[in-house]
C-alpha cells in the first residue's frame, strides 16, 4: 500500500562560491522541480541550481536513509530567461556615506521583499497540492477538496495580508520615514585639548559607525549563522520561520520562540518596542518590508551591527568590541566574534561579564553546529583556546557599563561644554550629535590639576575641619539645628523606614576651585570645579561661585596708585591703626592686620610683602574711591551695569571684601603677565560636526558671560612691570615653594575674615592661575587655614606640570631703575643712611629729598663730649 510522497527535509548540501569562493551550505526544497536559487552568505552572489529533472529529491532521500556523504550540488550556469523575476544580487556595491546616517535608496518592488513571500506561499502552494494529488491517486476526492479550500483560503489571507504590509501607512499613519530616521548612528560628541588629544566625551547613548564595506568579513559569516542563516535570500521575512515559532507558541501557551529576521530585528530597534502584541509584530514586519524596500541587504545589515544591543549600554559590536575586549572590531578572534553574535538574543543572560559560563555554553553549542554542518571553524583545540583567553581577559567589573568608563580626563571642562552646547544648538545636542569641540585646555595641566586637587586636599582637611568663629576667636559648634542634624544622622535608618530624607554627609568637606588662563589669548588652560567630580559634587565653583578674596586683591589696589602717580614702589605708608568706613556695618569699624604688628612707616614692597592690611586701606585712600572704583572695572566689570551691580564703593573693597571667582581672578593677573593687556576668557575653541563642518567659532560669543570685550587695557605696560616686581617679592612669602620650584613666578595670597576663604593668584610665564580653598558654606571656617598654607602650595603643584617657556615678560613701555633713600622713598639726600634700587615708571619717577634730608649729617655730640657725659 502506497503512502504517497516521503516527506523530506530541506537539502542542505556543500557548495563553493563561484564569485568569491566561500564554502558554505545550500539550503532547497528538493521536492519542489524547479530552478533553485541560494545566495552566498560571504559576498551575496545569486547560486541557481536545475532540479526540474529532480535529481536533488534523489539525494535529499538517499541522505534522509543514511547514505554515503552529500556530494556537491550541480549549478545551473545561468538562470533561463522564462525564470520570472531574474534575481537580484544581493550585495550591491555601496560607496561610503556619511558617517551620521544611513541614506535611503529607492528599489523596485519588483526587486523587492515582495518576491520572497510570494516564493514562500508558492512553496505551500506546492506542498498543497502535491499532498492533493498523492491523495487522488488513491481514490480519495473529499481530502483533495478539503486541501484545496484550505490552501486556497490561505493563500488568500496571505496574500491580502502580505499586500497591507507593503502599504506602510496602514500601520504608521505618520509615515515609516519617522522610524528609518532612527538609523543615524548615535556618537559621542568628542572633546579635544588644545593639542588634539581627546580629554573627555559627551553621550547617553552609543552606536557604532561602521558602514557596509567596513563590516568584518568573518564577524559577518558568524553573526548570520547565529541569527540569520538566510539572510540574503529572504525578502525581510522568512514565513516558514515565523510558523514555526508560532506553532511553538501556541503549544506553549506563551512567548517561547521567536522567527525573526535580521531586518525584523533591525525594525524592532527602531520601533523601540519590545511589546509581545500581534499589532507590534505586524508594525514591526511592515516596517522590515520598508527597509528591504528602501535599502541594500549591507546597509541593513550595517546598520544592524551599529545598532544592536548587546548589553551593558554597549550598542552595536563596534563598541560591544571596545567595551568587552578592549579591542578594534577587525583584530577579534574566532572565540571573541563568536562572543558577541551569540549577545543578541539575551545580552544580560550571556554577558560577559556577569555569566561567563553561560555565555561559553552556548558558544560550544553553536561551535559544534558549524563545524557540523561545514561552516569553516578552527580545529576544535584553538577554539578552545580562544575561547579561554577571551573570557578570561575580560577585565571589566559586573556592574560596568559603557558610560561608566567613557574617556572623562576633565569633566568639569565636560559639563561647561556640555551647558554651551545647549546655549547654542538646544539639548539636543548635548550628548551623542558627532561634534567635535576643539578647547584651549592644556590636557596635562589639566589632569594635574584634578589629581592634585584631590590629593592635596585629602591630605590638608584633617588638619583643618570646619570652624566657627565670633568676634575673630574659634569658638566650639554647638549650633541646635547642627546637633539635630547630627543626632538625626546617627538614626538615620528610622528615616529610611519611615520615608523620610536622610542627610548623605552631614560633615562639611573641604573643597577647592582653581582655574588657569593663557595670558596672551584668554585661552582657559585648565578648570577644576571642586576636589573630585562626582554626582553630589558637581558645581562648578572656578566659575559659578564667588568668595571674598582677602589680600589676593591688594596688587589691583596698588597698581591704581602706581599707574597715577599717587605712589611709587618705594613709597613709604604709615602702618598703624586707623578707623574705616564701610563693611558690615554703617559705622567705623577699626581694621587689623593679619600679624597683629603694626609697623609703622613702611615702603610699599614690604607692606605687599607682609600682606598688611592698614598700608592697602592707606594706599586706597591715596587714590580715593572713585579711582579705585576705575581700577576695578578695568580688571573685573567692563560693563557699566556689572560694575554698578558688583562693586561698593568703600574702603573695606581694597583689602578683598568684593567677591570674586577663581576664573575672574586668573584673568584678572593675567593682565600683569601680559603687558596690562586682558583677553576675554574662552574655552571653546570651534565645533565641528561629523562631517567636518565649522558650527562654531571662538570670538562669536562672550562664552563666561563676563560682559566683556575680546580685549581690553587694564593697566600701562611700565605699571604691569612694577606690580611684577613687587608681586614677585610677596610670592616668595606665598607657599608656594611647598609645592613646586616654579621660575619666574609672581603672586599673592589672600586670607578672608575668620580664615573662610584662603587664596593664590598669580602667573609664570604663559600661565595665569587662581586657586581657592574653602568650604561651600561661608557658615564654616578652616581652622588658621591661610592662603600660605592652603592655596599657595596647591598653587605650585599645578603650575609645576604647566610647559615651561623660555625668557620672561614683555612689556611696552618699559619701567626703569632709580636710586632711591629707603627709609624716604625718595631721591637720596645727603643724609640717607643707605641707598637701594626700585623700579618706577618714565612717568612716576622718585620725588626728590625733602628738605631735611639735604642737609649733611650733623657731627655726633655724644661722640665728642663722652668724657663729660660720664661726668
Amino acid at each position: 500500500m502506497s503512502l504517497g510522497p516521503m516527506k523530506t527535509e530541506p537539502l542542505k548540501a556543500p557548495h563553493v562560491c563561484d564569485r568569491c569562493g566561500g564554502k558554505f551550505r545550500a539550503v532547497i526544497q528538493a521536492e519542489l522541480r524547479v530552478v533553485h536559487r541560494a545566495y552566498c552568505p560571504h559576498c551575496g552572489a545569486a547560486q541557481y541550481f536545475d532540479n526540474r529533472d529532480g535529481e536533488l529529491l534523489r539525494l535529499a532521500r538517499a541522505a534522509a536513509s543514511a547514505a554515503p556523504p552529500m556530494p556537491a550540488l550541480r549549478r545551473q550556469e545561468e538562470p533561463r530567461r522564462s525564470l520570472p523575476g531574474a534575481a537580484r544580487d544581493a550585495s550591491p556595491s555601496v560607496g561610503r556615506r556619511n558617517a551620521q546616517a544611513i541614506t535611503r535608496r529607492p528599489r523596485s518592488k519588483a526587486q523587492g521583499s515582495i518576491t520572497g513571500l510570494w516564493q514562500e506561499l508558492q512553496r505551500l502552494s506546492n506542498s498543497f497540492l502535491h499532498l492533493a494529488a498523492g491523495r487522488s491517486r488513491h481514490g480519495s476526492r473529499g481530502p483533495l477538496l478539503l486541501v484545496a479550500a484550505a490552501a486556497a483560503l490561505v493563500l488568500s489571507v496571505a496574500l491580502l495580508l502580505a499586500a497591507s504590509l507593503h502599504l506602510p501607512r496602514l500601520y504608521f499613519p505618520g509615515g515609516a520615514d519617522a522610524y528609518t530616521a532612527r538609523l543615524r548612528f548615535i556618537q559621542p560628541n568628542t572633546i579635544v585639548d588644545r593639542n588634539g588629544q581627546p580629554i573627555a566625551e559627551l553621550f547617553a547613548e552609543r552606536t557604532g559607525a561602521l558602514q557596509p564595506d567596513q563590516l568584518p568579513p568573518s564577524l559577518k559569516s558568524v553573526l548570520l549563522f547565529v541569527e540569520d542563516d538566510q539572510f540574503y535570500q529572504h525578502g525581510a521575512v522568512r514565513w516558514s520561520s515565523v510558523f514555526r515559532a508560532a506553532a511553538a507558541n501556541l503549544l506553549s501557551f506563551g512567548y517561547s520562540q521567536g522567527g525573526s529576521t535580521i531586518t525584523q530585528q533591525l525594525a524592532r530597534i527602531l520601533l523601540g518596542s519590545r511589546e509581545k502584541s500581534l499589532l507590534r509584530k505586524l508594525r514591526e514586519t511592515a516596517l522590515a518590508y520598508y527597509l528591504e524596500d528602501s535599502l541594500s541587504k549591507d546597509e541593513i545589515l550595517a546598520a544592524y551591527m551599529n545598532l544592536v544591543y548587546l548589553g551593558h549600554g554597549a550598542r552595536g559590536f563596534e563598541v560591544a568590541s571596545s567595551f568587552y575586549f578592549n579591542r578594534q572590531i577587525g583584530e577579534l578572534s574566532f572565540a571573541e566574534q563568536l562572543a558577541l553574535a551569540s549577545l543578541p538574543s539575551a545580552p544580560e543572560r550571556f554577558s560577559p561579564l556577569r555569566n561567563p559560563r553561560q555565555l561559553r555554553g552556548k558558544m560550544d553549542r553553536i561551535y559544534l553546529r558549524m563545524r557540523d554542518e561545514g561552516f569553516p571553524v578552527p580545529e576544535l583545540i584553538d577554539y578552545q583556546r580562544q575561547s579561554d583567553l577571551a573570557l578570561r581577559t575580560v577585565t571589566r567589573r559586573p556592574a560596568d557599563s559603557v558610560f561608566g568608563v567613557r574617556l572623562n580626563d576633565a569633566p568639569y571642562v565636560a559639563e561647561h561644554v556640555r551647558q554651551l552646547l545647549a546655549e547654542l544648538f538646544g539639548e539636543d545636542y548635548q550628548f551623542g550629535a558627532g561634534l567635535r569641540i576643539e578647547t584651549t585646555i592644556d590636557r596635562q595641566l589639566q589632569i594635574a590639576a584634578a589629581r592634585e586637587t584631590k590629593q592635596f586636599i585629602g591630605e590638608v582637611a584633617p588638619n583643618f575641619p570646619p570652624a566657627r568663629y565670633v568676634d575673630g576667636k574659634r569658638v566650639p559648634i554647638e549650633d541646635e539645628r547642627l546637633r539635630f542634624v547630627q543626632d538625626y544622622s546617627n538614626f538615620a535608618i528610622a528615616g529610611e523606614l519611615f520615608g523620610m530624607p536622610t542627610p548623605a554627609n552631614v560633615r562639611p568637606r573641604l573643597q577647592s576651585a582653581s582655574a588657569g588662563v593663557d595670558p596672551a589669548s584668554g585661552g582657559v588652560l585648565f578648570l577644576q570645579g571642586g576636589a573630585d567630580f562626582t554626582p553630589g559634587n558637581q558645581l562648578n565653583r572656578a566659575v559659578q561661585m564667588r568668595r571674598q578674596t582677602g589680600s589676593a586683591i591688594k596688587p589691583v589696589v596698588y597698581s591704581a596708585a602706581i599707574e597715577s602717580g599717587a605712589l611709587t614702589a618705594a613709597s613709604i605708608l604709615e602702618d598703624s591703626p586707623i578707623f574705616v568706613s564701610g563693611g558690615n556695618t554703617d559705622r567705623y569699624w577699626l581694621p587689623h592686620n593679619f600679624s597683629g604688628v603694626y609697623e609703622g612707616p613702611i615702603p610699599v614692597r614690604r607692606a605687599l610683602a607682609r600682606s598688611q592690611n592698614i598700608p592697602a586701606i592707606q594706599a586706597a585712600r591715596a587714590i580715593g574711591i572713585d579711582r579705585l572704583g576705575e581700577q576695578f572695572q578695568k580688571f573685573f566689570f567692563p560693563s557699566e551695569p556689572r560694575f554698578a551691580a558688583r562693586f561698593r564703593p568703600d574702603e573695606t573693597a581694597a583689602i578683598g571684601s568684593i567677591e570674586m571667582s577663581p576664573l575672574e581672578m586668573a584673568v584678572a593677573f593675567s593682565a600683569f603677565a601680559a603687558n596690562g593687556i586682558i583677553h576675554r576668557p574662552y574655552l571653546v575653541k570651534r565645533i565641528l560636526d561629523g562631517s567636518g563642518k565649522l558650527l562654531y567659532q571662538a570670538g562669536a560669543r562672550d562664552e563666561f558671560h563676563f560682559d566683556a570685550p575680546t580685549e581690553r587695557k587694564a593697566v600701562d605696560g611700565a605699571t604691569a612691570e612694577v606690580m611684577v616686581s613687587l608681586m614677585s617679592d610677596s610670592a616668595r612669602f606665598g607657599g608656594v615653594s611647598r609645592g613646586a620650584s616654579l621660575s619666574n613666578l609672581f603672586g599673592k595670597t589672600g586670607t578672608s575674615n575668620d580664615f573662610r576663604d584662603a587664596w593664590f593668584a598669580g602667573a609664570i610665564p604663559g600661565a595665569a592661575a587662581a586657586v581657592w580653598v574653602g568650604y561651600d558654606a561661608p557658615l564654616y571656617s578652616m581652622a588658621n587655614g591661610t592662603g600660605a598654607a592652603l592655596a599657595g602650595p596647591l598653587f605650585g603643584r599645578i603650575l609645576n606640570a604647566a610647559p615651561r617657556q623660555s625668557g620672561g615678560y614683555y612689556f611696552e613701555p618699559r619701567a626703569v631703575r632709580r636710586t632711591v633713600c629707603e627709609e624716604t622713598g625718595r631721591q637720596p639726600g645727603a643724609s640717607c643712611h643707605k641707598r637701594v634700587q626700585e623700579w618706577f615708571t618714565p612717568l612716576h619717577g622718585p620725588p626728590p629729598p625733602a628738605e631735611e634730608d639735604l642737609r649733611p649729617p650733623q657731627t655726633n655730640d655724644w661722640s665728642l663730649n663722652r668724657d663729660s657725659d660720664f661726668h
